[in-house]
């Protein structure tokens, strides 16, 4: 995903987002372990999408509290 989508989420949405990304990294984590996965580079996709999404959800943290 690209990270002009993940900016577009709101807050709840982006929350959510996070949750199935992290429950969608475990599952492929399984996967690799089990040598059930064909792209291997989905899980090195999949912590930089997290990442970023982590990174926003922060952003906006701090700006909130800047705001008070």
């Amino acid at each position: 995903m690209k990270i002009t989508d993940i900016t577009k989420k709101t807050d709840k949405e982006l929350a959510q987002f996070i949750q199935s990304s992290r429950e969608e990294l475990a599952k492929a984590v399984v996967e690799s372990r089990t040598k059930e996965v064909r792209d291997t580079k989905t899980l090195g996709r999949l912590k930089k999408t997290i990442a970023q999404a982590l990174t926003i959800e922060r952003e906006r943290q701090i700006v909130q509290e800047e705001a008070k």
